[in-house]
């Protein structure tokens, strides 16, 4: 059998892969009724039964809704979980008697498969609304699942202007000239990095006053660096965690209780950890100039030299003990066991900042801080984040480099909505939470965007609101300009695409922690595999939807 010559790890992938994908190919050719009639391409607005309520001229008019009830399905999990929440809250109460929205935080894991099955097998409990990820949009716009936003606007009268939404953001969900989402955000991983042992140990950047590489050179000296210094036992290193001592000390071996517990110690050190298997992932592609499919649709991750390069490098720094494996970073990276490692920008708007930058590192005398240590600003404040700029390789195009990855969120409005009054009230939520503000003129958005998340709109960027945030955010200033984000490469076959980068980068990094490890010859062959699963998936799938 061919399978037998494919390696054990490329046969499961495979097998994963065409098994959701069949799952996928089943949920599209199911056979619906009711508004679910006609489930080929996208939803039909047609079918929503004009019942708007109307003034002498025939103007509808908001304060006529009575009552309206909206179930929205959020992916938001915790920490930001709870600003959306408060948000939802806030919109009730200014609708009140009108219109109210009831949340179902289904989470992140769960969401798209929820959907899926909710769709198929249990059609009454199917959302009104879907607060999702931008890179599904078009799929499920796709499936049938969603009316084409612009038609309802017209028909509703209810004004959003995406002349305000950032092109880059935007793309995410157009298909055929039609929106099928409202976009809110964007982010991307965000590298945590503890630039307090980055200055201690002289390993900074112009003359040791800049302790954020910006480039792939610069990220890979100061990998090379502190491996150095740790293996020779001169790396300082502190403990930052609160009530903990804050003691600088050297690095030095053995690894008792106490050591694997609060310090460091030259075996459990590594400068950083394996990236995100998510939008890093992304970004090393996209920064590099690469894309997901060729212009003939077909798999092209594997064929980018910049990625490739980020692939074997996977290889080259673990075995160069450069990199750990995906350990608890979050452990480690307060007792200075490990330097940088990649997260989503919410935990670090909502907890990481408060947790790792608090004030007893500036209170001399108490907890071995020093008065050096208390009135420096670095070693006041001795965590900060940054978007990968080290992504980018010799090879990376100019107009790429200096850009990430970043998804974001949409609201859709589901064809579970037969009612005009309901489409106009989703609507107005959508526009509240984008273009609504308050009575002193700050942007709803800027709630959510303090949560980890940059504004997909340039009005509420560029508006006062905003730069006050931003001022007061290590977050929005490490994630920057909108307009730096680069956003997926809108497809109806995202799922399928992503998993095979997934589960290349997944492959790797698993086949590195193996018994019998892994060179970067055997990092490219796994890529090489994984890419050619991924066609034959996508193959299926174009010929189950045909």
């Amino acid at each position: 059998m061919k399978f037998l010559k494919m390696g054990l790890a490329k046969v499961i992938s495979l097998l994963l892969i065409i098994s959701f994908m069949l799952t996928i190919v089943g949920c599209i050719n199911v056979n619906i009724n009711d508004n679910k009639d006609n489930n080929s391409g996208t939803a039909n607005t047609d079918n929503i039964v004009d019942d708007l309520p109307r003034d002498e001229n025939g103007e509808f008019v908001v304060d006529y809704l009575e009552n309206v009830q909206l179930n929205m399905w959020s992916v938001i999990g915790q920490p930001d979980q709870e600003t959306l929440l408060n948000l939802v809250k806030k919109f009730n109460m200014e609708y009140a008697g009108m219109i109210e929205v009831k949340v179902n935080s289904v989470g992140h894991y769960d969401y798209y498969n929820a959907l899926d099955s909710t769709y198929a097998n249990d059609y009454g409990n199917f959302p009104d609304i879907c607060y999702m990820h931008n890179e599904k949009n078009i799929e499920y716009a796709l499936k049938g699942y969603f009316y084409p936003i612009d038609e309802l606007i017209t028909k509703t009268g209810v004004d959003i202007d995406f002349a305000n939404a950032y092109d880059n953001i935007e793309k995410t969900t157009i298909h055929d000239g039609k929106h099928y989402g409202v976009p809110i955000d964007a982010h991307g991983y965000l590298t945590q990095i503890r630039q307090d042992i980055i200055k201690k140990n002289g390993l900074g950047f112009d003359n040791n006053t800049r302790f954020i590489p910006q480039n792939y050179d610069e990220y890979q000296t100061l990998l090379e660096g502190l491996r150095e210094l740790a293996d020779t036992g001169e790396l300082w290193v502190r403990n930052i965690n609160l009530d903990q001592d804050h003691s600088w000390y050297q690095l030095k071996t053995g690894n008792n209780k106490l050591d694997a517990a609060a310090r460091a110690t030259v075996e459990n050190f590594y400068p950083a950890f394996f990236h995100s298997q998510e939008s890093d992932n992304l970004t090393a592609l996209y920064v590099n100039g690469g894309s997901l499919v060729d212009a003939n649709g077909d798999v092209s991750f594997h064929k980018n030299e910049g990625f490739t390069k980020y692939v074997t490098d996977h290889a080259e720094r673990y075995n160069d003990r450069l990199y750990g494996d995906a350990g608890n970073k979050e452990a480690a990276f307060p007792t200075g066991q490990v330097v940088m490692f990649s997260e989503g920008p919410w935990m670090v708007a909502n907890t990481y900042d408060l947790w790792w930058n608090n004030k007893q590192l500036s209170t001399a005398g108490k907890l071995g801080v020093t008065e050096e240590d208390a009135n420096d600003p670095i070693y006041q404040n001795p965590y900060v984040a940054a978007r990968p700029y080290y992504m980018a390789s010799e090879s990376a195009p100019a107009e790429t480099a200096s850009k990430w990855y970043g998804n974001g969120h949409v609201i859709t409005l589901t064809k579970k909505i037969t009612s005009m009054q309901k489409a106009a009230a989703a609507l107005i939520f959508a526009e509240w939470l984008t273009q609504g503000q308050n009575d002193s003129g700050e942007y709803n958005l800027v709630e959510w965007c303090k949560a980890g998340h940059v504004p997909a709109w340039k009005n509420v960027y560029e508006s006062d609101t905003y730069k006050a945030a931003e001022a007061k955010s290590m977050t929005l200033q490490a994630m920057g300009n909108p307009e730096q984000i680069i956003a997926l490469e809108s497809s109806q076959f995202a799922t399928t695409l992503i998993s095979g980068l997934t589960t290349a980068v997944g492959n790797i990094q698993s086949e590195l922690l193996s018994a019998t490890g892994c060179t970067p010859d055997q990092a490219k062959r796994i890529l090489s595999d994984i890419a050619q699963s991924t066609q034959e998936a996508l193959n299926l799938l174009k010929l189950g939807i045909k």
